[in-house]
């Protein structure tokens, strides 16, 4: 691996930046190495789908920091929802981890919820950075075929086509 990406990196347009991430490598606290399958990307406050249109207060301000923070919510109250801001300061976009495949593992990790978990990330995250310490993302990013489609699993945006979906190619990992 060629190394990690700084926090600059993802100060891109957050649709940029989600279709990039796939095929990466997340490392999450030294220990735990997962391959980026399943992205989606949400906007500022013109946006429907995202906090920073319905819920611009609280957690959710992070969405407006310096890009490369991480911004973790808890869906349905419970289940952390791992996210890193993209695009310049004030924009308020982030990309939403969906779904992974945990190097050393036969199988993906569906559903942003299960994604937090199998990663071993919780509401404690949030305000991090990447890089740092606990998170980086590698420079390197594995051959992959990448399909676009719209949006899942909200009521708001829907026919916004912000999700990327990776099939790594055989032999890759």
């Amino acid at each position: 691996m060629a190394g990690w990406l700084a926090a600059s990196w993802f100060a891109a347009d957050v649709v940029t930046v989600a279709r990039e991430l796939i095929g990466r490598r997340l490392s999450v606290g030294g220990t735990t190495c997962a391959i980026i399958l399943e992205t989606e990307a949400y906007g500022g406050p013109d946006d429907s789908a995202s906090h920073a249109a319905f819920r611009p207060g609280g957690r959710a301000a992070l969405m407006a920091a310096e890009a490369g923070h991480i911004y973790v919510y808890a869906a349905y109250g419970v289940y952390p929802c791992f996210n890193i801001v993209t695009g310049p300061v004030g924009e308020a976009s982030a990309v939403l981890l969906r779904s992974v495949q945990i190097v050393g593992t036969p199988r993906s990790i569906n559903g942003p919820g299960r994604t937090s978990r199998a990663l071993g990330i919780s509401l404690a995250d949030h305000g991090r950075q990447v890089p740092d310490a606990r998170f980086s993302v590698s420079v390197d990013r594995l051959p992959c075929r990448i399909v676009q489609t719209p949006r899942i699993g909200i009521t708001r945006g829907v026919d916004v086509p912000w999700r990327f979906v990776g099939q790594v190619m055989a032999g890759a990992i």
